[in-house]
């Protein structure tokens, strides 16, 4: 039992005025500017509820500080951010989850999850010219807690998962509730039931997930559930040897299963996510190819499903380092391409 609540403000405000940056009120939208001898940049929040806000930020400090975080209780996070930002975060205390690399315009920049737990204050170099920059929901406990008493048993433990492993399935819910935050459609019309219901799908996405991997790790070893997950490993063979490409939802379709359900019961069973084996799986059918047979990059990436040979290419780069031809002429057979 908390002491006293914790007005959600105190999670930003203290950090922001160390830069001068003073947030305005504009409808269900708070915003602020900030150019002078400490930093540039600005920021948005969207209080969603006294437990609950969607915030983003960019500051640019115009030398190297030292920012003091405050923390009155713990919360929970999920975010995405830019390197600089990620690089200070364990000098705040805070050891991020799920890191997944973030695709767009924040080179070396992630999407993670995370619990700030180190109550009290900490301190954070910041460098000059560096751009700190993060999305992010921000949620107290209280949100959990009355999500469990308005659904018993449905949102128990959710809160602690957010500095634990999340699978695929429940990384891309972050990822989806993201990519889908911003400020333009926070100001129009309907903005606060907008983000408001982003953020209860998504919790709601992590909830099933959470749920449906505990089912399955008590389930893991019985009958049904191995035979599940083979059947899932036969149908991603199956799809490969007649060139198709098959999806989570696809074989959850096939298998009369819930995504959820497939996805936490293969975790369980074999130790490697369904989506992570249905990528090794086609890298490691790629590489038969090129290093076994003459078949041209175009032709294989055919074979595999791919319908553009530049799609082939890079989900080959991103799995292994190499274009095909490249990982064909490293294992010498550059020879063998028609």
């Amino acid at each position: 039992m908390r002491s006293r609540a914790t007005d959600i403000t105190e999670l930003y405000a203290p950090q922001f005025k160390q830069f001068g940056l003073e947030l305005n009120g504009r409808g269900a939208v708070f915003t602020g500017e900030v150019a002078n001898d400490r930093a540039s940049g600005r920021a948005w929040v969207a209080p969603l509820s006294p437990t609950c806000l969607v915030m983003e930020h960019l500051i640019t400090p115009t030398h190297d500080m030292s920012l003091l975080e405050y923390t009155p209780e713990p919360y929970a996070c999920v975010s995405a951010i830019s390197a600089p930002t990620l690089a200070c975060m364990p000098d705040a205390g805070i050891t991020p989850a799920n890191l997944k690399p973030l695709r767009g315009p924040w080179p070396g920049g992630a999407v993670c999850s995370f619990i700030q737990e180190n109550c009290g204050e900490e301190q954070s170099p910041l460098f000059a010219g560096q751009p700190y920059r993060s999305r992010s929901v921000l949620f107290l406990p209280g949100f959990f807690e009355e999500l469990e008493g308005r659904y018993p048993a449905e949102f128990t433990g959710l809160f602690e998962v957010f500095a634990e492993p999340w699978c695929d399935e429940a990384a891309e819910a972050i990822c989806c509730a993201l990519r889908r935050i911003s400020e333009k459609r926070a100001r129009a019309a309907g903005g606060h039931m907008y983000m408001r219901g982003i953020v209860e799908t998504m919790v709601a996405e992590l909830a099933c997930s959470h749920s449906a991997h505990g089912q399955a790790l008590r389930a893991a070893g019985t009958r049904a559930s191995a035979r599940l997950a083979e059947q899932a490993a036969s149908a991603v063979e199956r799809a490969l040897d007649s060139g198709r490409r098959v999806g989570v939802n696809e074989l959850a379709g096939d298998l009369y299963t819930s995504r959820s359900k497939l996805c936490a019961v293969f975790k369980a069973e074999t130790g490697e996510s369904l989506g992570a084996y249905i990528r090794r799986r086609r890298t490691e059918r790629a590489k038969d190819l090129l290093g076994n047979s003459s078949l041209s990059v175009a032709q294989i990436a055919e074979l595999l499903g791919f319908t553009q040979q530049a799609a082939f290419t890079h989900a080959f780069k991103q799995a292994t380092g190499f274009s095909p031809s490249a990982w064909r002429a490293e294992q010498g057979l550059a020879g063998r391409e028609g």
